[in-house]
C-alpha cells in the first residue's frame, strides 16, 4: 500500500520544482487578450469543467459496478468503452468547438505550437524525468504492455492537458493575471482527482484510507502548479503533455522495458 511518505515528498519535491520553474523558467510571455464577454467566459470554464468531472464520475462508477450502463464500441481493431469516447467529447471536442467554432480563437492560442521559449519546456520535461524515476525508490512497478502505455498517451494525458492547461487556463489567463490564472488551474486540476482519490482507483490502492487519498490529492495539485507554470511560459502543450506523462508512466516504462 501507498505510504504517506511517499504523497508528502512527492508535495515538497514538486512544490520545490515549482519554485525553481517561477525563479529559472524564464519571463511570462506576453498575456493572452483579456474576454470580451467576462460573465460568459467564466460560465464557459465552469461547464467545461463540470463536463469533464462528471465524465470522469461515470467512468469510475462503472468500473465499480455502481453502473451497470457501459456499451464498447469496436475501433482500429481494439473494444473501447464508452468512457473513452466521452472523454474525447468533453475535454477535447467540445472545447475546440467552443474556441475555435464560437470563439473564433485559434488551435496556437489552445497550446498547439512550438514553445515560445525554450527553457520552460525543457524545465518541464526534465522535472517530468525526475518525479517519474522518484517512485523507483519504493520499487519497480509491475509492467505493462505497449499499448496501454501508448494510449495512456492520449488519455488521460493529452485529455487532461488539452483541457486544464489549454483550454481553462488559457480562458482563465482572460479574466486573471497570468500568476492566478496557473495556481486556479492547478487547483480545478487536483479537485478533479477526487473520483480517482476518494472513491475509484486511487482509493482502492491506498486501502480505503482517507488520509493517504488527501495526501495523493495535495500531491496532485501541486503537479497541476507545476504543468500550469511551465505552459504559461512555454506556452505550447508539447511540454505539459511530455512531463505529465514522464512523470506518471516514466518508472512503468522502465519496468516493462527490463522485463
Amino acid at each position: 500500500m501507498e505510504s504517506y511518505v511517499q504523497f508528502i515528498g512527492a508535495t515538497l519535491l514538486t512544490l520545490a520544482l515549482v519554485d525553481i520553474g517561477r525563479r529559472w523558467g524564464g519571463a511570462y510571455p506576453s498575456r493572452l487578450s483579456p474576454a470580451t464577454d467576462r460573465r460568459r467566459e467564466g460560465l464557459e470554464i465552469v461547464v467545461l469543467y463540470v463536463l469533464a468531472l462528471g465524465t470522469v464520475t461515470y467512468g469510475i462508477l462503472v468500473a465499480r459496478d455502481v453502473i451497470a450502463f457501459n456499451p464498447t464500441v469496436r475501433f482500429l481493431g481494439r473494444r473501447f468503452p464508452l468512457y473513452f469516447f466521452l472523454s474525447t467529447a468533453t475535454m477535447v471536442v467540445i472545447p475546440i468547438s467552443l474556441e475555435v467554432g464560437l470563439r473564433d480563437r485559434s488551435l496556437r492560442d489552445l497550446g498547439i505550437r512550438p514553445p515560445v521559449a525554450w527553457r520552460p519546456t525543457l524545465l518541464l520535461v526534465g522535472m517530468g524525468i525526475l518525479l517519474g524515476l522518484a517512485p523507483i525508490a519504493f520499487g519497480l512497478p509491475s509492467p505493462k504492455s505497449v499499448v496501454p502505455l501508448l494510449l495512456a498517451l492520449y488519455s488521460p494525458v493529452f485529455t487532461e492537458e488539452f483541457l486544464y492547461r489549454g483550454v481553462i487556463q488559457s480562458k482563465l489567463e482572460r479574466l486573471v493575471s497570468q500568476e492566478r490564472a496557473w495556481v486556479f488551474s492547478g487547483i480545478l486540476f487536483g479537485i478533479g482527482h477526487i473520483p480517482n482519490d476518494f472513491f475509484g482507483p486511487f482509493w482502492v490502492a491506498s486501502g480505503s484510507d482517507p488520509l493517504v487519498a488527501t495526501f495523493r490529492l495535495t500531491a496532485q495539485t501541486a503537479t497541476g502548479f507545476l504543468l500550469g507554470l511551465l505552459y504559461m511560459k512555454s506556452r505550447t502543450l508539447a511540454a505539459p503533455i511530455l512531463g505529465h506523462y514522464l512523470s506518471n508512466n516514466l518508472a512503468t516504462v522502465i519496468s516493462t522495458i527490463l522485463q
